[in-house]
């Protein structure tokens, strides 16, 4: 059986995240059969009315408190998933969507649980001095701590 059957792929669209995809295509060598594709929407990104609690909120109640302008970005991430899921699709992987919500980094810990992928691969900016120092946004770490799988992390490539 191949060692990374499952992959789940997390997203935000950024450069960084599309040098990680182009690992993702590359684990089809590896025996890679299925890709995850996901988005996660953090709660606070959004004009969301007083909710109790933000962070239990799905996207089709954020879709449905939400000016049209936010409505319009939804729907754009929902059209990048579609362009990442054809384009994997495209190099032989079966593909799943998942767009949800919450903080990223435990929102990845939790899909790559209830998926039971066999490594996650995701992209790390590293951070400057001050971030380091303090410690701040990290996603890859936080998910390289509490992953149970194997995580690929990928860094941007250095010019020159």
């Amino acid at each position: 059986m191949p060692l990374f059957r499952k992959v789940l792929y997390p997203t935000d669209f950024s450069e960084l995240a599309e040098i990680a995809k182009d690992y993702v295509k590359k684990l089809k060598e590896a025996g890679a059969e299925e890709v995850v594709v996901l988005h996660v929407i953090h709660p606070l990104e959004f004009s969301l009315p007083q909710f109790e609690d933000p962070f239990a909120l799905d996207v089709a109640t954020i879709y449905a408190h939400i000016p049209e302008i936010e409505k319009a970005i939804l729907e754009n991430h929902e059209k990048m998933l579609k362009e990442i899921e054809a384009e994997l699709r495209s190099h032989g992987f079966r593909v799943k969507r998942v767009m949800t919500v919450g903080d990223p980094k435990d929102e990845i810990v939790r899909v790559a649980e209830e998926e039971k992928v066999n490594v996650i691969v995701i992209g790390y900016h590293g951070k400057g001095l001050i971030e380091r120092i303090l410690e701040m946004g990290s996603t890859a770490k936080a998910v390289i701590k509490n992953s149970k799988c194997p995580v690929l992390v990928v860094k941007k490539r250095e010019e020159g």
